[in-house]
């Protein structure tokens, strides 16, 4: 999703696996970039053109090269290795936002990673395409980490009017800051399916006259500042940081 500009919709969102509604604020519009501030210093986030691959590739963090096989496109200094994961890091300044350089036409995204927990902050990965930006997402806003949200976009604007969240599979939902779980998102010719922990979440089906995110191509991953999305993430409070995420494996499979 990235950073949106202050236009919001207000939203009756049913909470999977409850007979609950929730309203919230929910942002409409789409403006490029993840991983900074909303105040918004330039950045060069997405690509020019497409360089399309066939070649699957699973990286693992406990390599202290993983790091290296990607594009870490704004405070580079916020995405750091561990002896098993790399840490995306939300500061004052900035988040941060690592771009794997490949492009699928058709494939699947697969991580393993703990969300950040705290008011305002956005954790998210994603598949998106040059501007204006087919995108498929999964985020998880800190101020509710029992539930990711999954969403998409169509030359950056937001076709479903509704937010989808969901926990965890099971009886029993938990806490997606407190562990790692697997996330996908598999984009097919006819379909778009997110996945948690292996269980098919959501299916997006392409029908005719609809439009569908067919241009997500590359996968982008980090954190940011989302105290300015009109209620959807919450505020900020620096007082109670550091805020961090992590992902400790990636995997990239093209449908070739």
């Amino acid at each position: 999703m990235g950073l949106f500009k202050p236009s919001t919709l207000l939203l009756a969102v049913s909470l999977i696996g409850t007979a609950d509604s929730l309203a919230i604020e929910y942002p409409t519009a789409h403006q490029p970039g993840l991983g900074a501030n909303y105040t918004g210093v330039a950045r060069a986030l997405n690509t020019a053109q497409n360089s399309f691959t066939c070649k699957s590739e699973y990286i693992d963090f406990s390599d202290p090269s993983a790091l290296s096989k990607f594009n870490v496109a704004w405070c580079p200094q916020n995405a750091y290795q561990t002896s098993n994961s790399v840490v995306w890091r939300l500061t004052p300044d900035c988040g941060t936002t690592m771009i794997y350089p490949w492009d699928f036409q058709y494939g699947k995204l697969e991580a393993r990673i703990r969300a950040s927990p705290g008011s305002g902050v956005v954790s998210t990965i994603l598949l998106a395409g040059p501007d204006p930006a087919d995108e498929l997402d999964w985020e998880w806003v800190g101020k509710d980490t029992w539930t990711a949200q999954s969403m998409y976009f169509v030359k950056g604007q937001r076709v479903d009017p509704n937010a989808a969240f969901f926990h965890t599979p099971g009886d029993t939902p938990q806490d997606m800051a407190a562990g790692f779980h697997n996330y996908a998102i598999e984009l097919n010719r006819d379909s778009v399916k997110w996945y948690i922990d292996g269980w098919l979440t959501r299916t997006l089906p392409k029908l005719d006259g609809v439009p569908f995110p067919s241009g997500a191509s590359r996968a982008r991953m980090g954190v940011w500042d989302g105290s300015q999305t009109s209620g959807w993430a919450g505020t900020v409070d620096w007082s109670k940081g550091p805020f961090t995420a992590e992902m400790q494996w990636f995997k990239f499979t093209p449908y070739c």
